[in-house]
């Protein structure tokens, strides 16, 4: 249940906490879609990317085409969740570097912003966002494995 709320307030986390800092922060939004994907499956993580992604594309200050990361989180939640079973901490760190890469991708293939604009801070932002998603999802793997949640399902 935490997760799903994390799921729905973390674009306004984002626009409030980590958009206004001076030293930049993980996408919060991206993060909150790998760790739901790690610790239920890929159904789920396609549903909070979803979600998650229309709640981010709308939060204002809304300033690009709506869908774009609805589209990236769901496909990125999606593929983390297929990949969990074996191995989840590379696929907690794969979904938290796919999601912020797919939702700049996004961005310019719409013409929402141009190439330079989109790639400007993303080193930065992939480097906490990477480090934090592999670091929860360490916690999530060993609180959810795999086998017991695929027998639920």
């Amino acid at each position: 249940m935490g997760l799903v709320m994390l799921v729905l307030a973390a674009p306004l986390l984002q626009v409030l906490l980590v958009n206004r800092s001076p030293w930049g922060g993980p996408d919060l939004v991206a993060l909150a879609v790998v760790w739901l994907a790690v610790a239920r499956g890929p159904v789920w993580g396609c549903a909070a990317g979803l979600v998650a992604g229309l709640a981010a594309d709308v939060t204002p200050p809304a300033d690009g085409t709506v869908g774009r990361a609805a589209l990236a989180l769901s496909v990125t939640g999606l593929l983390v969740g297929w990949w969990r079973g074996s191995r989840p901490l590379v696929a907690a760190g794969a979904g938290a570097l796919l999601g912020p890469l797919l939702q700049s991708a996004a961005a310019v293939a719409l013409g929402d912003e141009p190439w330079r604009a989109a790639v400007a801070g993303l080193p930065l932002t992939l480097a906490w966002t990477v480090g934090l998603g592999v670091a929860v999802g360490a916690v999530l793997a060993r609180r959810h494995p795999a086998e017991r949640v695929m027998r639920r399902v």
